[in-house]
């Protein structure tokens, strides 16, 4: 899972350095209702949003599981806390976190890469225009996921009769 997690970034970072080197001078970065730049900067500018979101956004993931522990329980929001938060159930909790927080990266970053790529679409387009079709459709993948993903973590921490939720 974390494998597939740092590729998915790696590719976002690979997209954000190809359109540098392809998209013209300036490109819209920002699109209103139909599809239609409303917001232009320089290409650049384009890439190190593009770069420093993802890059943000890895970071926060990748290094979450291990530091949510660090902090006091009372800062901690987990189903059955007390469960988890025993020195016995910390290491599985945290190999639970791990795995949720890397999957729901993949999603993130899969969707991340899809606005990538119409956006590098858009600019190569004329004139240029946002697909909000497929920006919409995966949008709203990316929300059910979101709330599925949600469903199945509550669950993963839940325990009932003594023993740990089943994923």
């Amino acid at each position: 899972m974390r494998s597939i997690f740092i590729l998915i970034f790696i590719a976002n970072v690979v997209l954000a350095f190809i359109s540098l080197a392809v998209l013209p001078s300036r490109v819209a970065i920002h699109f209103g209702w139909g599809g239609i730049a409303d917001n232009w900067a320089p290409n650049y500018i384009n890439t190190l949003i593009f770069i420093g979101l993802n890059t943000f956004l890895f970071f926060s993931l990748y290094f979450s599981p291990r530091l949510v522990f660090k902090f006091p329980a009372r800062w901690i929001n987990l189903p059955d806390k007390q469960y988890w938060l025993t020195e016995n159930n910390k290491p599985k909790a945290q190999a639970i976190l791990a795995s949720f927080i890397w999957e729901f990266g993949i999603a993130l970053f899969l969707f991340l890469l899809v606005v990538e790529l119409l956006t590098f679409q858009a600019n190569l387009s004329q004139p240029v225009r946002l697909n909000e079709k497929l920006f919409f459709s995966a949008l709203v993948l990316f929300l059910l996921y979101t709330a599925y993903w949600c469903i199945k973590f509550f669950r993963a921490f839940r325990v009932s009769g003594g023993k740990e939720g089943v994923r």
